[in-house]
């Protein structure tokens, strides 16, 4: 009986051990995390490295019941005027790792999409995340109006560098965690719940990606009158390409693992959290 007491606990503590690991593997190159679970008032928080200041729409995202196992009260965004913005470059913080050989960059949400198509925009699609304007788009996680999850990432000028979606990836009505990686050379890949295998993948066509971009950061709006019709939590952006075990770690520890008592860890997920 007393072995298997000590076998069950050399298990716990293992993998106890892994995860804190894995947790602050996670932490490296995290450049902006959006929990948007406050549940009200008119502020969200920034919970990464680099405490980004941020600023809702006039019209305030709605707080509401994310009806989820794991996630409370989330932000829904209307597909007409509600968005977070996060303004990187004028904090003096803005993400140029997509164009960056050795980097890449990772964006990663909750999103349950509600309807497409609730703008007047010509495209056919809507951003979860976004950054670019004329001149200078850069990048977007996206849900497309067949209800395809995708990502783009562009030239200054906006034509397409790596833009692949696949439709029905992202049910209306329905939670997924989203993510989206983009290297050069290597493309966007397009995760959905943590699944080994892209929905959407594309090669980088070799364009090079915008290097020129200082537009703000958007949660589910595009400056040029696309928006987003959406219920949206837990926003991360990495300055790299993560595995896609960190992409499981990131869903499936929503709100960041918790520290050991007496707060003997110094770098964990749950860390990032308490910041």
């Amino acid at each position: 009986m007393r072995q298997i007491i000590l076998s069950t606990v050399l298990i716990v503590m293992f993998s106890v051990s892994t995860l804190l690991v894995n947790a602050a593997d996670i932490e490296n190159g995290l450049w902006m995390y959006l929990p948007l679970n406050e549940g009200a008032g008119q502020k969200v928080a920034d919970h990464g490295p680099n405490d980004f200041d941020t600023e809702l729409s006039k019209t305030a995202p709605k707080w509401v019941d994310a009806k989820h196992d794991d996630l409370r009260r989330v932000m829904e965004f209307d597909g007409k005027s509600t968005y977070v913005k996060i303004d990187m470059a004028g904090q003096g913080k803005d993400i140029d790792s997509h164009f960056n050989a050795k980097k890449g960059i990772t964006i990663c949400a909750w999103v349950k999409p509600l309807k497409v198509g609730t703008d007047a925009h010509g495209q056919s699609r809507q951003p979860i995340v976004m950054k670019g304007a004329g001149g200078q788009w850069e990048f977007a996680l996206y849900i497309y109006d067949n209800f395809g999850a995708g990502m783009s990432v562009w030239t200054c000028p906006g034509a397409g560098v790596s833009e692949p979606s696949t439709g029905g990836t992202a049910p209306q009505g329905k939670w997924i965690h989203q993510c989206g990686t983009f290297k050069l050379k290597e493309g966007v890949r397009v995760y959905v719940n943590g699944k080994k295998d892209p929905v959407a993948q594309a090669d980088d066509n070799g364009n090079g990606p915008c290097e020129a971009g200082e537009r703000p950061v958007f949660i589910a709006h595009r400056e040029d009158g696309q928006w987003l019709n959406a219920v949206i939590a837990e926003v991360y952006m990495w300055d790299r390409v993560i595995d896609i075990n960190e992409m499981n770690l990131a869903m499936k520890t929503i709100g960041g693992l918790a520290v050991q008592p007496g707060g003997k860890l110094t770098t964990t997920w749950g860390n990032v959290k308490r910041r």
